[in-house]
């Protein structure tokens, strides 16, 4: 019998320790042009990923490895300025987590062999002028310093930052430690897209969709409109009565890690894989997933229900596989609450097409009653359900349409274009969205 090609690889040297809960969970490795990861003999505890369950003794290779460790990463241009600031190459994905990987999303954590992996958790203080500046994309090499400072990444587009928020102060953390919030900023490309998300992320708790809280705190350069966005992290718990950290005077209660994994790790997609259309998952994998993984199926298909359609009604065309997630609890794992929802739709020049068909269509606009059968398909749930699941999106929508943009405008201190746009699309999409599940 041939061998598999992961046991012939030379794991002789590993590249990276990787470590699940502050355990030593195993060893990630490279072979010429592959990677490679083993579990640490005798470990016992939570799995990486559902892709890669604990097997003593066996050496998962490269593709399995790969969608696993490739899909911690960022995605944008922060990659390349990340990978020039340490001379790697973008796609040595052991040699940038090996500069950033100390605090990634969920629970894992990877470190160089034989690096100094430190005992207390350290921070240091950011006043909002020093958190704008690290944003200005002026002095872009400012955010990758702290990035590889704080030895942290959180994959994606945007940029962004991880911190922590204490008495009311921002502080970065060093070499590793967790942090309770990410820090977002908008494109100048697209005008006012932080209270765009606010207020996307306010519909989805109008229809009673787990979202993270979140609120704008400043402008960055020139701008008028908040220009970031501090998302709370979903995947930190902070002790509230347990101070054991200590940092000079002061001391913090410590913040654990709650494991994650986005869709593309949990159906075997790498990032460049994350839309429909390029092969990436689409509702049947994400629900094929929560069947097969979640503790508690139906809750989680219905609430992917609400927020397929939920998207069609707010113009969000960029809800791909790597924003959806499942969350590994205590008690088993879950669908994550929803983060980065946005309504592309407003901005004429993003396509106005979804990133997961509804039904047979990506085009919201094109929407027939026999997208409604095929959705239920996909789903594995009868069409009545997803008829009263459009019923009850739309209508809540529509009643919470004026209070939730009343409540986003003041919260970012104005009047914002954007929001009106949307308002407009939302007042045209309802109807016609609604008119779907009375028609079939």
């Amino acid at each position: 019998m041939t061998p598999r090609k992961a046991e012939r690889y030379d794991t002789s040297e590993a590249a990276l320790d990787v470590l699940m809960h502050e355990h030593d969970a195993g060893v990630l490795g490279e072979h010429e042009d592959d990677v490679w990861y083993r579990y640490r003999d005798g470990y016992a505890q939570a799995a990486l990923s559902v892709r890669l369950p604990v097997r003593p003794l066996m050496t998962d290779g490269h593709r399995e490895t790969l969608v696993f460790f490739d899909n911690l990463l960022l995605e944008s241009d922060t990659r390349d300025e990340l990978a020039r600031a340490r001379q790697d190459d973008r796609s040595d994905v052991a040699g940038l987590l090996g500069r950033v990987g100390g605090e990634c999303a969920g629970a894992v954590s990877v470190w160089t062999p034989g690096a100094e992996r430190p005992m207390t958790a350290t921070y240091r203080d950011l006043s909002e002028p020093a958190l704008s500046a690290l944003f200005d994309e002026r002095h872009g090499e400012r955010l990758t310093a702290a990035m590889l400072e704080s030895r942290q990444v959180m994959s994606g587009v945007q940029r962004k930052l991880v911190l922590r928020r204490w008495n009311d102060t921002w502080q970065l953390p060093l070499n590793g430690a967790a942090g309770t919030h990410i820090i977002k900023r908008a494109s100048g490309r697209y005008d006012g897209l932080v209270a765009n998300e606010l207020a996307c992320l306010a519909f989805y708790r109008a229809i009673g969709l787990a979202v993270p809280a979140a609120h704008a705190i400043a402008s960055v350069g020139d701008s008028n409109e908040p220009s970031l966005i501090a998302i709370e992290r979903y995947d930190r718990i902070e002790a509230k009565d347990v101070e054991a950290t200590s940092t000079g005077a002061r001391s913090l209660p410590p913040i654990a890690r709650v494991h994650q994994e986005d869709m593309c790790q949990v159906t075997g997609r790498l990032p460049r894989r994350k839309y429909q259309r390029d092969g990436g998952p689409g509702v049947r994998d994400l629900a094929a997933a929560i069947r097969r993984y979640s503790v508690r199926p139906a809750i989680d298909l219905q609430d992917l229900l609400a927020a397929v359609v939920a998207n069609v009604c707010l113009g969000n065309g960029d809800a791909h596989g790597k924003n959806f997630a499942l969350l590994h609890t205590a008690s088993g794992a879950r669908l994550a609450p929803f983060y980065d929802v946005v309504s592309t739709e407003v901005y004429p020049s993003l396509s106005p097409d979804l990133s997961m068909r509804f039904g047979h269509s990506y085009q919201p606009h094109a929407l027939t009653t026999a997208d409604v059968p095929r959705l239920a398909t996909d789903l594995g749930v009868a069409p009545a359900k997803v008829r009263s699941t459009i019923e009850q999106v739309t209508t809540t929508l529509q009643q919470a349409l004026h209070d939730v943009l009343h409540a986003t405008t003041a919260m970012v201190g104005g009047e914002v274009a954007a929001l009106s746009r949307l308002e407009a699309l939302m007042r045209v999409r309802l109807p016609v969205v609604a008119e779907l599940a009375r028609r079939v």
